[in-house]
């Protein structure tokens, strides 16, 4: 029988040589093992990304502002206003919203004022399609036309009247001053019922059913003076 030249068979045939490469994981439980170490961390990231809270910087056209004269630097957004201006508008002083709705979430933000005087914060929801007020807090203030108090931080809920438009308001205060001139660090969470505020290292809690309603825009104010802002985030849970 004629063979080719290296002795493999027929000449008239042609085969091809197959290398077979045995990896070590080649046996069931060292196979199992290996496929263990891809997978695993594949599902613990993809966990993270469908568990994790989703963080929102609202653009430009999220943010709206009632009077007051803007400027933006470096990130940082600055509202300077004067007291003529605040009793020109019926005693409000300016207020920038952010248009980020969110059920349960978190609301925060730096700032930092030139005055001691209160600066203010605004949530709001809807109610038979009209926005309405959700909730407020008055760091250094009174949620009230006296702007002496500024050793006061001060939370208000809101509770509907039957057969009425407007709304019982119920104040609770607590001792806590922020310095002028200082940057600080403010959160609001909203949890359920209850709402987590945190202003730096102090941490207070306001329980209130109506809570659980969607916030549908936030708001940043202050009477006159300037407010700087930066930072500003709305975390989705």
């Amino acid at each position: 029988m004629d063979t080719d030249e290296r002795g493999y068979g027929p000449s008239s045939t042609q085969f091809k040589s197959v290398s077979i490469r045995v990896y070590p994981w080649s046996k069931p439980n060292q196979f199992m093992k290996h496929l263990k170490t891809i997978i695993l961390p594949f599902l613990f990231l993809t966990t993270l990304s469908v568990g994790s809270a989703q963080e929102i910087k609202p653009t430009e056209e999220q943010i709206t502002i009632k009077w007051g004269n803007v400027s933006e630097e470096d990130g940082v957004r600055k509202v300077a206003s004067t007291e003529e201006e605040y009793h020109e508008h019926n005693t409000h002083g300016p207020i920038t919203y952010y248009h980020v709705p969110f059920t349960d979430g978190t609301f925060s933000f730096s700032w930092k004022r030139d005055l001691p005087q209160k600066i203010n914060l605004v949530f709001e929801t809807e109610e038979n399609g009209k926005r309405t007020h959700l909730f407020k807090v008055f760091i250094n203030g009174r949620p009230t036309k006296d702007h002496t108090t500024t050793d006061v931080i001060s939370f208000v809920t809101y509770e509907s009247i039957p057969d009425s438009k407007k709304k019982k308001a119920t104040v609770t205060a607590e001792k806590h001053h922020a310095e002028a001139g200082e940057w600080h660090t403010t959160s609001v969470n909203f949890d359920g019922s209850v709402a987590t505020i945190r202003v730096d290292d102090k941490t207070f809690k306001i329980e209130d059913d109506r809570l659980r309603n969607k916030v549908i825009q936030c708001g940043v104010g202050h009477i006159w003076g300037t407010l700087e802002t930066k930072d500003v985030t709305v975390t989705k849970n």
